[in-house]
């Protein structure tokens, strides 16, 4: 079973439509999760969990009670890199807490499973990267670049470390496939409200076509 999770409903809407059949509808910490066959993948889909405690709780959820074999994170970021367009889809090659300071001779880099994605990995439509993550929206220029520099991350979201870590700890593979809707800096926020109705489920789209036509796991 391949469990999905988006941060907003309308992230994972394209997914839930393509279920065939729909075999069952349950909750996960209240929130509703749909369980059904996109091709012929069995596929768990819930969404609602902003920030990085929220996704943590959410997923690590989903492991105790399904036990999926796997696990996808959709949703939106904001780029790092000025050659990153709107509407950019990006799959994460490994995970930073931008706002976490390790213990001494800590690798900060997240680096879950991934092997089972490799498919999705060589997409040509997809950017692929460093994605950081932290409880808070970036809408400084002097933030973003530090991230950049610090981390080599290639976007900011609220989200994919912290299902990265819980899968990494469970030994579950893991990616986040996500989508440009702003730069993060000091445009961020006027960008997010413009651009993340348009492309939100742009990631869901592409995973739900892909599904449909490939063997997952």
């Amino acid at each position: 079973m391949i469990a999905i999770v988006g941060v907003l409903p309308e992230e994972v809407k394209p997914l839930i439509d393509a279920l065939s059949p729909r075999l069952q509808v349950s909750e996960v910490l209240k929130r509703p999760a749909f369980r059904g066959l996109i091709g012929t993948n069995e596929v768990l889909i819930t969404s609602g969990c902003v920030g990085k405690v929220e996704t943590a709780c959410v997923v690590q959820a989903l492991l105790d009670r399904f036990s999926p074999d796997c696990v996808l994170l959709v949703g939106a970021a904001g780029a790092l890199r000025q050659d990153l367009l709107f509407g950019t889809l990006i799959a994460g090659t490994a995970y930073v807490e931008y706002d976490f300071s390790p213990r001494v001779n800590v690798d900060s880099l997240i680096n879950p499973s991934q092997e089972v994605f490799a498919p999705l990995l060589e997409l040509n439509e997809i950017v692929c990267g460093i994605i950081a993550s932290g409880d808070s929206f970036i809408s400084s220029e002097r933030v973003a670049n530090k991230i950049h520099e610090t981390t080599g991350a290639i976007c900011v979201d609220m989200d994919s470390a912290a299902a990265a870590k819980v899968c990494f700890e469970n030994e579950k593979p893991f990616l986040s496939l996500k989508v440009v809707v702003d730069f993060a800096g000091s445009k961020a926020i006027e960008q997010y409200i413009e651009n993340h109705p348009r492309y939100a489920s742009t990631p869901a789209r592409l995973l739900a076509e892909t599904l449909r036509n490939l063997v997952l796991i």
